[in-house]
């Protein structure tokens, strides 16, 4: 775990916009220009920018500086603009693009799940899912990513349940009593894994039930066609005693928490994917696998800076931004360092970067006094 003992910066800057972001810098109307003209020019900035993002482009005054499409880190590569989504042909299954945005206590959140390139050229179906909730007494915010492992045709079903379940279950603990630092993360786990186990042998049942006549899919079966990773952070909302605010996170699998500071320096709170393993230990644990010992499912306090950033993340934005160091965590330090608008937000998980094509979902908390202008 990263050392959080550094010094505290005062307040946050304004947050760098990206270069599509950025209105065009119109030049001062020409003493001799008078009247609707000038009002145009000086519309057209305004215009510019409030909406930068939900404009449409032929509505928008034109950027002569813009030199790259929106939300791109370094080289998107030719399927970031070549690729042509796919919809979906089956209505259950979850939409390409989901977003939330609000706030909780003193905290303000941002969430979104975009399915990555991969998923959008095929018509597969994201495998990314978030579930958020907050305890009746307004106390904590709980948040769960689940990254549906690629090989099972039904994962992401299996993530859907964590994103859906698991925040409830741990809110439902939290209500009646258990203290944050006691939660009961196997059993939390545990309960997880027989709801996909019981979800998984029905679902497979209606699917082939010629195979399943006699005898009920085995776990191991189930295992195969649907599993998923599970992170999850308990935050509290109020505010934080001391300056610090005490988090806990557990997990199972390579979806990622991460804390960044005002000053854009990333500090990981949970395992960083591929960090002290040996080459060709690519294996995922994911659910409805539990380890047999309750000592081997990983999990953590951790204090935090009451003006950090934190941020729960699938490993299609987790892989990209590595170590926390490099040209990702630059950028995305730079976009986040203050909550942006729900769909910019949704916007920048998506972001294009050559060899980076799978689904993305981040789930970002700010303290709520972080809110960017406009």
């Amino acid at each position: 775990m990263a050392d959080l003992s550094v010094s505290r910066p005062g307040p946050w800057d304004s947050p760098p916009r990206h270069a599509a972001s950025e209105p065009p810098r119109h030049a001062a109307p020409d003493p001799g220009e008078t009247g609707e003209k000038a009002g145009q020019s000086v519309e057209a900035a305004e215009t510019a920018e409030i909406w930068p993002v939900l404009l449409p482009d032929k509505h928008r005054p034109a950027d002569p500086d813009a030199s790259r499409p929106p939300s791109t880190i370094g080289d998107p590569g030719r399927a970031h603009a070549e690729v042509r989504p796919r919809l979906r042909a089956d209505p259950s299954q979850p939409p390409d693009t989901v977003s939330d945005h609000g706030t909780a206590g003193a905290l303000d959140v941002r969430a979104a799940s975009v399915r990555g390139l991969s998923h959008r050229e095929s018509g597969a179906p994201r495998q990314d899912a978030y579930g958020l909730a907050v305890t009746a007494d307004e106390r904590f915010l709980i948040v769960a990513v689940a990254d549906g492992v690629s090989a099972g045709p039904l994962s992401h079903v299996a993530a859907s349940f964590v994103a859906r379940r698991g925040p409830r279950d741990v809110a439902r603990r939290l209500d009646s009593g258990v203290a944050p630092g006691s939660l009961p993360w196997p059993e939390i786990f545990t309960a997880l894994a027989g709801t996909i186990i019981a979800e998984g042998a029905r679902s497979l049942c209606r699917a082939e039930p010629a195979r399943y006549a006699a005898t009920a899919p085995s776990e191991e079966e189930v295992a195969a066609a649907m599993a998923t990773t599970a992170t999850f952070l308990v935050c509290p909302v109020g505010p934080a005693l001391g300056a610090v605010r005490e988090v806990q996170v557990a997990w199972l699998g390579d979806s990622p928490v991460w804390a960044l500071d005002p000053a854009g320096g990333w500090h990981n709170l949970s395992a960083i994917k591929g960090f002290g393993e040996e080459v060709g230990s690519s294996g995922v644990v994911a659910l409805p696998q539990v380890p047999r010992d309750p000592a081997d499912l990983p999990h953590a306090c951790c204090p935090v800076p009451d003006d950090w950033t934190l941020l729960v993340m699938t490993d299609g934005t987790g892989d990209p931004l590595g170590p926390g160091q490099g040209e990702v965590a630059a950028r995305l330090a730079g976009w986040w360092r203050r909550p942006p608008p729900p769909l910019l937000f949704t916007e920048q998980v998506g972001f294009g970067r050559r060899s980076y094509d799978d689904d993305r979902t981040v789930v970002a908390v700010w303290p709520s006094g972080a809110r960017d202008p406009g």
